[in-house]
């Protein structure tokens, strides 16, 4: 059984009507938009609007929905069951790993702009990539090793140059290493 989080605020409708749901698993859909709530109400999905308006306010209310999901069942009932998340909103994507892990959830993210499905429980690109840097190491042949689509490669090595955890090396400026 799947129990399905789609976050319609970050992902849209068009892609609500590609879920795979059995008639057993439960899919819940959150979102204050009314088309959103018509087209779940025609594939008997459950929509939750119940939340402020504003900002991350549905991404706190998946957050907050999961781990009473998670703290309600047994053991048992957590290794029959498998959580999908459904958006494209890494933060989210984040905070749903850390609740899965920290309660025993098996778990997975559907990222829908690149129609990848990637196991939560892997390290995020910056973690790969940062600890295959200890050496100086060439961008191109480290996203080949790594085997990371070429956009999230390329979001992840942003990211630490910004956070200035990586910079290009002394001996050789094609290549890059850790900050020391």
């Amino acid at each position: 059984m799947k129990i399905i989080f789609f976050d319609a605020e970050n992902v849209g409708l068009k892609e609500l009507e590609k879920i795979k749901a059995s008639i057993v698993d439960k899919v819940l859909v959150f979102s204050r938009v009314e088309s959103i709530k018509q087209t779940c109400e025609k594939l008997l999905y459950l929509c939750l609007s119940d939340y402020p308006d504003g900002a991350n306010q549905a991404d706190f209310h998946i957050i907050a929905y999961l781990s009473r999901t998670l703290a309600s069942l047994s053991r048992k009932e957590l290794n029959l069951i498998s959580f999908e998340l459904f958006s494209n909103d890494e933060n989210l994507i984040s905070a749903f790993k850390f609740q899965c892990e920290l309660l025993g959830g098996n778990c997975e993210a559907i990222r829908t702009k690149h129609d990848v499905v990637v196991p939560i429980d892997s390290k995020s690109a910056e973690d790969k990539i940062y600890n295959s840097l200890k050496q100086p190491t060439e961008l191109a042949q480290l996203q080949a090793e790594l085997n990371l689509p070429s956009s999230e490669f390329t979001k992840a090595i942003n990211s630490l140059v910004k956070e200035i955890k990586i910079e290009r090396s002394v001996e050789s400026k094609k290549k890059w290493v850790q900050v020391r």
